[in-house]
């Protein structure tokens, strides 16, 4: 063999001994790490909440997820992550974590954040007590609390107002849709996210420039949207409904709907009594002239560009048929005739 042959024959063997010497000890690191991160005879068996909340480091979510667990050794998790080069990027957030993951997939979940997700529908129509309520119900907070967090929750200047008779400021700006809310947040969070989505609405629709067109505040047309919303049991007589409450303000006519008086009483009555129509309050439209303090409800898309684009009538009366439908008249007369009819 000659020299030239013989140097690149011991540079050949000087590079694999090199490379023999970084990846043996690597594969038998990475295969130590694989068992010491399988959690499978240790993990208690199911599926488990876990909530990571801000600030806290992966030491703390080692702890945390040990304590529960679902992971042997805190050590070997802190190292996993580290080797991956993920240990600053744990999100924080509720996690529904199965007994038995192995520690690479449980740092891959929060890495990536998937956190815990319930679906929550808020129901066109209801109110800021009967959401908390749903809201407790189906073990997302309390309602107690979320209640006290609507009391004065006004982030945007639509919302706000100084009539100390308005029981929620958030009342009628909680948008009916279906959400998917994670597992253990705040009910103040949970409030910010129901409320910001109506103002998305609001925007997207540009229900405020139509507003602004109309020279109506929105507030005003969120709160006659919520009466229209649940004297209606077809959405397509949202509009001739706000026709009649908009000609009855315009005249200076109670608008007489009884959704504000279930609103005083708290609950949805089949009949409103006449004693219930004595109730003193500023939400009692049979009682006073003009709008209630504030919305009653929480109003659909439809109900508001009803009252922003109301069906052209000269009706000032309506009652309801059997089949929820409405009978629609323009005199005291007539609407009397229409409830005999009806019987």
């Amino acid at each position: 063999m000659d020299g030239e042959k013989i140097k690149q024959w011991l540079k050949a063997k000087w590079y694999y001994a090199a490379l023999a010497a970084v990846a043996v000890p690597l594969v038998c690191f990475l295969f130590l790490l694989h068992v010491w991160g399988n959690n499978k005879d240790f993990a208690a068996q199911g599926s488990h909440l876990i909530i990571v909340k801000e600030g806290m480091t992966t030491a703390d979510i080692a702890v945390l997820l040990h304590e529960k667990k679902l992971v042997k050794d805190p050590a070997a998790f802190r190292l996993e992550a580290r080797f991956r080069g993920l240990a600053t990027k744990l999100q924080a957030g509720p996690y529904q974590i199965n007994g038995g993951l192995s520690n690479g997939q449980i740092v891959d979940v929060m890495a990536k954040g998937r956190v815990k997700l319930l679906r929550f529908t808020v129901p066109e129509g209801y109110t800021v007590v009967k959401t908390a309520q749903k809201l407790e119900n189906e073990g997302l907070g309390s309602a107690e609390k979320f209640i006290a967090a609507a009391k004065n929750y006004a982030p945007y200047t639509y919302m706000q107002t100084d009539d100390a008779n308005v029981l929620f400021k958030a009342e009628g700006f909680i948008y009916p849709a279906t959400y998917e809310i994670p597992v253990g947040l705040s009910e103040e969070k949970i409030l910010e996210i129901l409320v910001r989505q109506f103002d998305t609405e609001m925007r997207e629709n540009k229900i405020l420039q139509l507003a602004n067109e109309r020279g109506l505040k929105l507030r005003d047309v969120v709160n006659l949207a919520a009466m229209v919303e649940l004297e209606a049991v077809y959405a397509e007589e949202q509009p001739k409904i706000a026709d009649v409450f908009l000609h009855r303000l315009a005249i200076g006519m109670p608008i007489q709907s009884d959704t504000t008086i279930q609103y005083l009483l708290g609950e949805q009555k089949e009949i409103v009594t006449f004693d219930d129509l004595k109730i003193q309050s500023p939400y009692n439209t049979y009682q006073n002239p003009g709008l209630p303090p504030g919305p009653i409800g929480s109003p659909s898309l439809s109900a508001i560009k009803a009252v922003l684009e109301p069906e052209k009538t000269e009706y000032l009366y309506f009652v309801a048929e059997k089949d929820g439908h409405h009978r629609f008249t323009k005199s005291y007369q007539e609407h009397l005739q229409a409830i005999k009819d009806i019987g």
